[in-house]
């Protein structure tokens, strides 16, 4: 029988209303791009747990479908996977961008020249820029892997070329908050991407961040990420740079807790140790590297581990480690009631 650590998000929905899409007040990302670009294979693949290589066999997205995450009151989001051929223009609901906190336009990175999906993204971000100025964009110059994109150097030459053609199409008429990203399905690149895109959903973020930053100096960490399990996006981490080498293995460490836990865990009521860790959110895992720094990861609540980078020699305590992980975890729940109430912050 197929083995989940934690039950999984629905399927993405078809939507035939556009008023039934805008309804409800869920954080929105809007995901949009020419045809055939990749936009319903990255939510497959970072939020269905999809393998890369399954995705060459996806059907072209006919309509607007709806991809709706749930796992607790922080993470709660939903995604609209605009079909290539659906036009946003001036005659556009202004509900939908009213509704919406980011906007992401996938570009085919293996379509060289990019002039007409260029012009496609200027039109989107005067649109949705115009209705809400407080809509931030994320261009993903996508499906960077195969041979010719093999040095990075080659990466950076095509975002420059795109960043560039794009700023003289909107000609600083557009004063809006615009990222770049190159990424694929096939690395970490597409999940670190999204982590950042699923960060400015998050109101109660800035107190994420600064109790990360006390539990890593109180605990002398080197990094703290908080992770969604399911999808291994981190939703949080502490106000140091994030390295990419070290989000890696993190992320790689919750794939084998997930695959231990599914092959070996068994609890003493016969039910698999996914269905404790669920209701418990007790699991702890260490992995200890030959750099002389170690892996530690804590379940803190359904679906949510915190994962950190610590030195060998500061884990000698590690009584008092978890006490300040006990700690945090008290807070994180004192951040859900505040979500729930509609709060931003702790009082």
């Amino acid at each position: 029988p197929k083995c989940l650590l934690f039950p999984s998000c629905g399927g993405a929905m078809a939507v035939n209303n556009m008023e039934e899409m805008v309804a409800d007040s869920t954080p929105t990302v809007l995901l949009c791009g020419p045809h055939r670009g990749g936009k319903t294979s990255i939510l497959k693949v970072v939020f269905q747990k999809m393998s890369p290589h399954e995705t060459l066999f996806l059907e072209t997205t006919p309509k607007v479908e709806v991809t709706s995450i749930a796992r607790n009151d922080l993470v709660k989001f939903k995604f609209l996977d605009f079909p290539g051929s659906a036009l946003i223009d001036d005659q556009t609901d202004p509900m939908l961008f009213n509704k919406t906190g980011v906007v992401v336009f996938v570009i085919d990175a293996q379509e060289d020249p990019y002039s007409d999906a260029v012009c496609a993204a200027k039109k989107v971000i005067e649109v949705a820029h115009r209705i809400n100025p407080k809509i931030s964009f994320d261009i993903l110059i996508h499906k960077v892997d195969g041979d010719q994109f093999f040095s990075d150097d080659h990466k950076t030459e095509i975002q420059r070329d795109i960043h560039s053609k794009l700023m003289d199409e909107l000609q600083d008429k557009v004063d809006a908050q615009i990222n770049f990203h190159c990424t694929s399905i096939y690395d970490h690149t597409i999940f670190e991407t999204f982590s950042k895109i699923v960060q400015k959903l998050i109101p109660q973020l800035p107190v994420l961040e600064q109790c990360l930053d006390l539990l890593v100096t109180n605990s002398r960490m080197e990094k703290a990420y908080l992770f969604d399990v399911l999808s291994k996006v981190y939703i949080a981490s502490d106000p140091q740079p994030v390295d990419l080498q070290s989000y890696e293995l993190c992320s790689d460490m919750i794939d084998v807790v997930v695959d231990v836990s599914c092959i070996y865990g068994l609890a003493e009521d016969g039910n698999s140790i996914a269905s404790s860790i669920e209701k418990d959110a007790t699991s702890s895992c260490v992995i200890h590297l030959n750099n002389g720094t170690l892996l530690y990861l804590r379940e803190v609540d359904r679906c949510l581990a915190l994962v950190c980078i610590l030195r060998e020699e500061n884990f000698d305590r590690q009584h008092l480690l978890d006490y300040n992980i006990k700690v945090f975890k008290e807070t994180l729940m004192e951040l859900f009631k505040s979500a729930r109430t509609g709060g931003v912050a702790l009082t």
